[in-house]
């Protein structure tokens, strides 16, 4: 079996690796450029030449991970990053069948880390168990150098993206996607997304943004949205760039372009020291509501059935913050959830009514829910709603306790059953087949249903969810009291409301 394998594309040959489990992977392949804060452009040739096959390519610029999260993880503490970052990696089990499913994925790291191999969402497992799918990773710009606004500095034409470079940077891979992939044996119509945390409020944009339509034909969300708390306002996004710029002495854009990464970085991080107002509570480097990329009523869209999918898988895992919490007493876990939600005015008495409704979990498991539901999980919820009036949606829980430490599931956990990596010592034998299994039926057909599961329904709302655990089991109703509680508090709910 030879070590080496080549591609042709249209501007040269193209060559890969084979890996030690026998799937084949082609690292680095540029897919866009970009000068900084401008719109990428797509790459028509490079020289396939001068690309190192064994070497994947570099990461955006990013504060280094935190070790102790990386080391649980397996995940490294230095690699090199570029602004010249716009690279995929392609993962495929042989050249030789054509019509693959093709998996995008988009890794997550709120906006402001990640890179399209990290160990702990390498592919090659996945690929090997199901050869029918091949894996597609692109990277996207993150943090300052992927989300500034410039209005203060310039009004050039080339700069007016510069709030939502890493949603333009996405649509680049995903033309890059629809012009090459059946060179790897991909199916160019059979695209499903597949995003954790910012990749899935990525691919929340996407589902309602034009000049996505007809790049991808089915997505899976899980664990961040673009409802609430994932769309950044216009005049925060303001308030943020004229922050950037007083920390660091510039005045104008000459100035700003001139600037060394590193120094950018320092500012980045100085700037969670401060609070931005604006029109509505957001996180710092999630998409703006700019009026040109995102509508500041996108989520119409989706109450209308404007999606550009037909199919949707949405969930999460039951612990999603649960991590903010592991040091804080019950007593400094309310303050904590008071404090952490007031754009939607929460008050102790309202903590203590929601504790009451969840008799089945500890007062600080009911605690900490109050902070998932609010700050992520019922986000998604409302976009679930919405598609399950216009598209087969699957709604799932990832439930499953860390079988090491007896946390409630974490953020991001069922990615590491999904790719097969970084399994926990002690969980359930079989449930990283099921996992592999569960999402490569979707993949393929749009629907999750295969033998080895309960036969699992469209979701309709207050309706049937998946509950991902040792033994796969459906609760209906799931989020019916957790929504009715919180609901209303969301600026979706009149617009769910109104579009019964």
């Amino acid at each position: 079996m030879s070590d080496q394998i080549r591609v042709q594309l249209s501007f040269g040959s193209l060559e890969g690796a084979r890996s030690e489990s026998g799937v084949l992977v082609f690292k680095n392949i540029p897919f866009a450029s970009a000068k900084r804060w401008q719109a990428p452009g797509p790459v028509e040739s490079f020289d396939c030449s001068a690309r190192d096959p064994q070497s994947y390519g570099p990461a955006p610029i990013q504060p280094p991970p935190d070790p102790f999260w990386a080391k649980r993880s397996g995940e490294l503490t230095e690699f090199p990053t570029d602004e010249d970052c716009l690279n995929l990696n392609i993962w495929v089990g042989d050249l030789d069948t054509p019509k693959k499913s093709v998996l995008f994925w988009i890794y997550g790291g709120s906006y402001i880390q990640g890179y399209n191999y990290k160990r702990g969402y390498l592919p090659e497992n996945f690929v090997k168990a199901h050869p029918e799918v091949l894996v597609v990773a692109p990277n996207y710009r993150v943090g300052v150098l992927g989300s500034l606004n410039l209005s203060s500095l310039t009004n050039q034409e080339e700069y007016r993206f510069s709030n939502n470079l890493a949603l333009l940077d996405l649509v680049e891979a995903l033309r890059w996607t629809q012009r090459h992939i059946s060179a790897f044996t991909g199916d160019p119509e059979n695209v499903t997304l597949y995003g954790h945390s910012a990749g899935s409020n990525a691919i929340s944009h996407l589902l309602v943004m034009p000049s996505a339509r007809g790049l991808f034909t089915r997505a899976i969300a899980q664990s961040s949205y673009m409802t609430d708390l994932g769309t950044v306002a216009l005049d925060t996004s303001e308030e943020i760039g004229k922050k950037v710029f007083e920390l660091t002495g510039v005045h104008t854009l000459e100035e700003a372009l001139a600037l060394p990464a590193g120094q950018l970085l320092e500012a980045q991080k100085a700037l969670f020291h401060f609070k931005f107002g604006g029109s509505k509570a957001s996180k710092m480097f999630s998409p703006v509501a700019d009026g040109i990329i995102v509508m500041p009523d996108a989520f119409q869209c989706f109450a209308d059935g404007r999606i550009n999918v037909r199919e949707l898988m949405i969930g999460g895992s039951q612990g999603e913050y649960d991590q903010m919490f592991l040091k804080k007493d019950l007593e400094e876990s309310r303050r904590f959830v008071v404090e952490r939600n007031a754009d939607k005015r929460v008050t102790l008495e309202d903590v203590q009514r929601f504790v009451a409704l969840h008799p089945e979990m500890t007062e600080k498991e009911a605690v900490m829910t109050v902070h998932n539901d609010l700050g992520l999980c019922l986000g998604g919820e409302f976009i679930g709603r919405a598609c399950a009036k216009h598209i087969p949606v699957y709604e799932y829980v990832f439930c499953l306790r860390d079988p090491e430490e007896g946390w409630r599931a974490l953020h991001g956990a069922p990615c590491n059953y999904v790719f097969g990596t970084v399994i926990p010592k002690g969980a359930p034998e079989q449930l990283e087949r099921q996992m592999m299994d569960t999402w490569a039926a979707f993949i393929r057909t749009g629907d999750p249903n295969h033998l080895g599961l309960p036969v699992w329904p469209r979701y309709r709302p207050d309706g049937p969810v998946m509950m991902i655990d040792a033994q796969w089991r459906l609760t209906d109703g799931y989020w019916k009291t957790d929504f009715s509680f919180w609901g209303p508090r969301f600026t979706e709910y009149a617009l769910l409301k109104e579009g019964r």
